[in-house]
């Protein structure tokens, strides 16, 4: 999937635009959460900012998956992605995180691990300007151990359509337990390729 429309730039473009009218000062950090898509989301947004003449990074929560001998099976691996105990958030914040806010000279890591293969990458030291803005793509980006880590939260909302039994019922306890549509600050629906759209929550 790729953001690439003319429909697709004006929403980018207009989503942009909101977060730096709200997060204008300082280094605001995007959380772009989902059950599938959100590099690519990530991608189209992050263009959006760069047409803006803002800098912009990108990390995915993937990239801090936790090594497979600590905490997890490769045969539950797709299911696990759904949850935090998959993903090393200690690491995120000190390496990521908390050297991102605090803005200056201080250096950040964008990826701890090469997701694909789980294998440790050496890190890059990289810095930024004051407004730099990063985003970072999930799942899962809701769960209360993150909380309070994003400026700004977007939610993805598709059907997921076929799956196998243990990532959807993976899926659904998220869902359920962290109740990601309550916590993002914006809702986009993305089930029609090319036309990505903001939602109202309905939580009656």
């Amino acid at each position: 999937m790729s953001y690439e429309s003319a429909v697709e730039t004006r929403f980018f473009d207009a989503q942009a635009a909101e977060i730096s009218q709200n997060y204008g000062r300082g280094r605001p950090i995007i959380g772009i959460d989902g059950f599938a898509g959100t590099a690519a989301f990530s991608a189209g947004l992050a263009a959006a900012f760069v047409r803006r003449g803002q800098a912009v990074f990108q990390a995915e929560l993937a990239d801090f998956q936790r090594p497979r001998a600590v905490g997890r099976q490769p045969a539950s691996v797709v299911a696990e992605r759904f949850l935090l105990s998959h993903y090393d958030d200690v690491t995120l914040r000190r390496i990521l995180i908390e050297p991102f806010r605090l803005g200056g000279s201080a250096g950040f890591v964008l990826a701890a691990v090469h997701s694909p293969d789980d294998n440790a990458v050496g890190p890059r030291w990289m810095t930024a300007a004051p407004d730099a803005v990063l985003l970072i793509s999930g799942p899962p980006l809701a769960v209360p151990e993150l909380a309070g880590l994003f400026n700004y939260l977007i939610f993805l909302e598709a059907p997921i359509g076929d799956c196998p039994a243990d990532v959807q019922a993976a899926w659904d306890r998220y869902v359920v337990s962290s109740e990601p549509r309550f916590t993002a600050t914006a809702i986009v629906d993305t089930s029609q390729p090319g036309a990505p759209r903001r939602v109202l929550a309905d939580f009656c």
